[in-house]
């Protein structure tokens, strides 16, 4: 049993039985909490994709800032133990968690002062609007999709088996220098990498591949039912790095949600807005014949049905969650976002007629052409639909992104953010039936600056702090 911490997978349904004799051992670090990562439908892909190779056994590491135990949670191996680090990163304060991992491990140096072994690779979704903050501290880096560049590097490690110097080590990595999919930092021209698009998603099921109590969707089967989105908001950077809008095949899905209801009756269906599946009434219909307890990530107010509302609330959700940005019509409309407040309050007074009880609104201050009046619309809105239903609100603020219409816009200065964060505190306070968060200032900069960061970064950061 895991030194890390047994309880985990004491709670865990259909864990990995491990193989042995494997020639390659892969350490899947998640640079956050278990809770986390055991979340992110992208680590059961990972941790499948490496684990459905003989050739490799996959053990999952995360990161606890508390307990400071850097141990493979399957079998308490230390993470020197491993031939190969593969880092998970979905947020872009968790590279400091990354270098921290490395810091610990004596790792965090340059390719040619670290020793050869473990490689140090990095993958996720930070990778694909930026890939280049870590370059001088991995030897390869996934960009955009990893379904079919994991089996790449699998092929390619058994046709380099022995990598036992510096020399071998390079030969290795520059046989992906002009792949599409990786960047290879001191070999690849970071100017012409191209992020790896999967064409046909059939071929690449992504479900939980483990159930368990410890996350955020509590023993929940996880299904990604579509990639990409269609809306083309000028803010989000979904549309410019996760390529075309592409919905899985319904029949494919059904099969994967049957081998869930084996391992527990709760279902998640996740996509960027999971209203917008083209058959979706139809989905929803298999898992209301099946009694699933149904659970959606983020629905789009232009899209979502009133037979979908109804679904779960049967199904016994009793929360949703959309994503107004801004409580202004104009602002919204601005943002290429075209939903009106008053769509917004009929969905949700029809999603109270049925039974669904709570509503999450997320919203972002600080955006391009944002007036005092659009930061108090936000209190307006939040207060005509606590009218209706509890509210939860979560205030973020607007990060420009590469590969977004907004990418060359400065963030807003951080005194008028702060204003703006504590008028909306003070307003917020005062109704009823609501509940907020709002988000860090100086992590939102710190993330702006990440976002845009090169491979130069992190050696002014040390220079200025510590890690």
């Amino acid at each position: 049993m895991s030194r890390y911490n047994s309880s985990y997978l004491a709670n865990e349904i259909n864990t990995l039985v491990l193989k042995r004799n494997a020639r390659f051992k892969i350490a899947l670090v998640y640079p956050n909490s278990y809770a986390i990562g055991m979340s992110n439908l992208g680590v059961h892909s990972v941790y499948d994709l490496f684990n459905q190779s003989l050739d490799v056994v996959c053990e999952r590491v995360f990161f606890d800032l508390k307990k400071k135990q850097l141990f493979s949670l399957e079998t308490g191996q230390a993470l020197k133990a491993f031939d190969i680090l593969a880092f998970s990163i979905s947020y872009e304060l968790d590279y400091f968690y990354v270098l921290k991992i490395l810091k610990d491990l004596d790792l965090l140096a340059p390719a040619e002062q670290r020793p050869v072994r473990p490689l140090l690779i990095s993958g996720g979704i930070v990778h694909s609007f930026n890939h280049r903050p870590l370059a001088k501290y991995c030897d390869l880096i996934f960009v955009g999709e990893a379904e079919e560049s994991i089996p790449l590097l699998i092929k390619r490690l058994c046709e380099f088996p022995n990598i036992n110097s510096l020399l071998k080590k390079n030969d290795f990595l520059k046989s992906f220098a002009d792949v599409d999919g990786f960047f290879v930092p001191g070999f690849s021209d970071p100017r012409a990498v191209k992020p790896c698009f999967i064409q046909d998603l059939n071929n690449f099921p992504v479900c939980s591949k483990i159930i368990t109590p410890d996350t955020e969707f509590s023993n929940t089967f996880l299904v990604e039912i579509s990639r990409g989105c269609p809306w083309n908001c000028k803010f989000c950077v979904t549309s410019g790095v996760c390529g075309s809008f592409r919905p899985r095949a319904i029949k494919l899905l059904i099969e994967q949600i049957e081998q869930g209801l084996k391992l527990t009756p709760k279902i998640g269906l996740v996509g960027a807005a999971v209203s917008d599946y083209p058959q979706i009434e139809e989905l929803v219909a298999f898992l209301r014949m099946k009694n699933a307890k149904i659970s959606v990530s983020s629905l789009r107010v232009e899209t979502v049905k009133h037979s979908l509302l109804k679904a779960l609330a049967q199904s016994g959700q009793n929360t949703i969650t959309f994503a107004p940005e801004t409580g202004s019509d104009r602002l919204r409309y601005f943002l290429n976002k075209k939903i009106s407040n008053k769509q917004i309050l009929e969905i949700i007074s029809a999603a109270n007629n049925l039974g669904i009880r709570k509503v999450k609104l997320y919203f972002m201050i600080g955006l391009l052409t944002e007036e005092a009046a659009d930061v108090l619309a936000i209190v307006r809105l939040v207060e005509a639909v606590s009218e209706i239903v509890f509210v939860k609100v979560s205030i973020g603020i607007f990060v420009p992104k590469p590969k977004t219409p907004f990418a060359d816009q400065l963030m807003e200065d951080k005194n008028i953010l702060f204003k703006k964060i504590k008028l909306l505190k003070a307003e917020l306070a005062l109704l009823n039936n609501v509940d907020f968060n709002t988000a860090n200032i100086k992590e939102a900069k710190i993330a702006h600056l990440l976002s845009f960061a090169d491979e130069n970064f992190f050696q002014g950061y040390f220079m200025k702090n510590s890690l």
